[in-house]
């Protein structure tokens, strides 16, 4: 399906500023800390006050139990939302030993996973442990060098935004939207067809 003029503008402008954002973020580490920290308390506040609206909504299908939960949940990710961008270097130490300790936990899976599986070839095993002592040593850098974790944090934010910009204006240029699959619409096309 081709995409409206208006569509088609507005991807190329969102696609060049998430270009822009993933060279600045890159490059400056001050930069990408920020980015990290205003999507994340973003995110927070966007699920403390939809949580808190579904708390405070009056719904008789909705037990007493539930809306309390609902407001209590609300109201924590709405406070840690302001706490993140209060702190944003205390959230950028817990974002890198989290991811310290998500290397180390990959790092230790893969290891005990390629030594104790016997049904994989010997090539997978040594890939297996391979990839694991590399996890290991890079959560233990990170461990070591906090500056690494957040360089390294900051390089995935990067590129990621990197990719969905370039994405979003590879879809602009080539005049189409994601087009989704109808499966009431294939079938009757299909019967249609048949018919004939």
């Amino acid at each position: 399906m081709k995409s409206t003029k208006g569509i088609r503008i507005s991807q190329i402008v969102l696609g060049a500023l998430a270009i822009a954002l993933s060279l600045a973020v890159i490059s400056s580490s001050r930069v990408g800390i920020a980015t990290i920290t205003i999507l994340l308390s973003i995110a927070l506040l966007v699920v403390g006050i939809e949580r808190l609206a579904t708390g405070f909504a009056r719904s008789e299908q909705q037990p007493k139990s539930s809306r309390y939960a609902n407001i209590g949940l609300g109201t924590l990710a709405a406070l840690l939302g302001i706490a993140v961008l209060a702190f944003p270097l205390f959230t950028a130490g817990v974002l890198v030993t989290l991811l310290a300790l998500g290397l180390l936990s990959i790092g230790i899976a893969r290891i005990v996973h390629g030594i104790s599986d016997k049904n994989i070839s010997k090539w997978s095993k040594g890939s297996l442990v391979g990839v694991g002592i590399l996890s290991l040593a890079v959560s233990f850098a990170v461990f070591v060098y906090p500056t690494f974790g957040v360089f390294l944090l900051t390089l995935i934010i990067g590129i990621s935004l990197l990719i969905i910009g370039m994405q979003s204006v590879a879809y602009a240029i080539s005049g189409h939207k994601r087009s989704t699959y109808n499966p009431t619409a294939a079938t009757t096309s299909t019967t249609l067809e048949h018919g004939r």
